[in-house]
């Protein structure tokens, strides 16, 4: 059984962004919201125990309980999902190569995110 859409899921703990990810994405993608690391990957958990596939995680990476590092490596050991990173900070450039090596991050957006270069990096992450 094929899903109708792919399923992204966005976490950030600013919820007008959350609020912003789900209209922009809403209509193509089923949207999954977390307002912290620990929902995030609690949210990712269940998903999967209930036979679903995440196909790609938006996660900022300065969120109020964790740091979006943590949060993308523990997923990924969990057999993971692309996951994009998103920082209105400028990353640490060894940092972001190490985790990319990794395989807890593909690639990083800088806020503030422009809607078509999020649109497309998605579609580029999905292979379409």
């Amino acid at each position: 059984m094929s899903q109708a859409k792919p399923i992204i899921m966005v976490c950030d703990d600013e919820h007008d962004l959350l609020n912003l990810f789900k209209a922009a994405l809403g209509k193509k993608y089923d949207i999954l919201l977390a307002d912290s690391g620990q929902k995030c990957i609690e949210t990712y958990i269940r998903e999967k125990q209930n036979g679903k596939r995440v196909d790609v995680l938006l996660l900022d990476y300065k969120l109020g309980d964790m740091l979006g590092d943590v949060v993308a490596c523990k997923i990924s050991q969990l057999n993971g999902v692309k996951t994009i990173m998103i920082s209105a900070y400028d990353l640490d450039d060894t940092m972001v190569r190490d985790l990319i090596d990794r395989k807890c991050i593909i690639d990083i957006l800088k806020k503030p995110i422009r809607l078509p270069a999020m649109l497309q990096k998605i579609e580029q992450v999905l292979g379409r």
